[in-house]
């Protein structure tokens, strides 16, 4: 409707990880203490097939130890630090559990975008897992699950249909929208540089929720709160957030009700 907007909502990339270690608990919270309204962080299996979040198949970039994260238990990354690559004052941050994480987002209403990472022959094993663990929490329309790997998230469409389900591209597709529709899928996050504005208006009508990654620098923020995507993912939480409010006191907007 003309003269009325709709709000784009926030979402923390990994937590607020400009400012704070990546996938670790203060990050999280330090995404909601900013005003995100949601947080993306990556989950994928350990030895003994827990999902624990971190983004790299090894822990050797962001934490002290070394390693491929399928080859180690829980207890083994539960040893390393997660935060101290970030800053000394973040050493006693760890490894998290998906578990541990929802546990924490019960005291919150923070959205919850799990990227399922891993690798492809462990797909079935993904998807059992992560299915123990939600039916534990009662958060279906907070979560949206997503990944570069789309059989996975094909699958769980059909696991878990009260969930919504995203796949994840780096490039442009060819016919984007007949790709969703047959995997009857309505999220699709995007590299913010692979859609021209007028292909992202157009499946923005068509009725798909476009969310780009990852939208760092100021302008970009600007053009994608105009742009009427569902939502932004960005590593600088508090500069979207600012720009996001100071654009809500010149226009009118609405929020999504679907």
């Amino acid at each position: 409707m003309e003269g009325e907007w709709l709000l784009i909502k926030i979402y923390a990339h990994r937590g607020y990880s400009d400012k704070y270690p990546e996938n670790t608990m203060v990050a999280f919270q330090a995404a909601v203490d900013y005003g995100a309204d949601g947080i993306e962080f990556d989950v994928q299996l350990t030895k003994d097939n827990v999902p624990v979040v971190i983004h790299d198949l090894t822990v050797d970039r962001t934490t002290t130890g070394s390693g491929r994260v399928r080859d180690l238990t829980v207890r083994e990354l539960k040893e390393f630090s997660a935060g101290a690559w970030f800053g000394e004052r973040f050493d006693s941050q760890k490894i998290s559990t998906l578990e541990e994480v929802l546990a924490w987002a019960m005291g919150n209403s923070i959205m919850l975008n799990i990227e399922l990472k891993g690798v492809v022959t462990d797909r079935e094993e993904m998807i059992a897992a992560i299915l123990s663990i939600l039916k534990k929490f009662d958060c279906e329309d907070r979560l949206i699950l997503s990944s570069f790997d789309h059989p996975t998230i094909q699958s769980l469409t059909e696991e878990a249909p009260l969930i919504e389900m995203a796949i994840i591209v780096a490039s442009a597709l060819f016919k984007p929208e007949e790709y969703l529709r047959r995997l009857k899928i309505r999220g699709y996050h995007f590299s913010h540089i692979s859609l021209r504005e007028e292909e992202i208006r157009g499946m923005i009508y068509n009725g798909f929720r476009l969310r780009p990654y990852t939208v760092n620098e100021d302008q970009l923020i600007k053009q994608f709160i105009n742009s009427g995507c569902d939502a932004l993912f960005t590593d600088k939480v508090e500069r979207a957030v600012k720009i996001r409010n100071r654009w809500i006191k010149n226009r009118s907007f609405v929020r999504r009700k679907d």
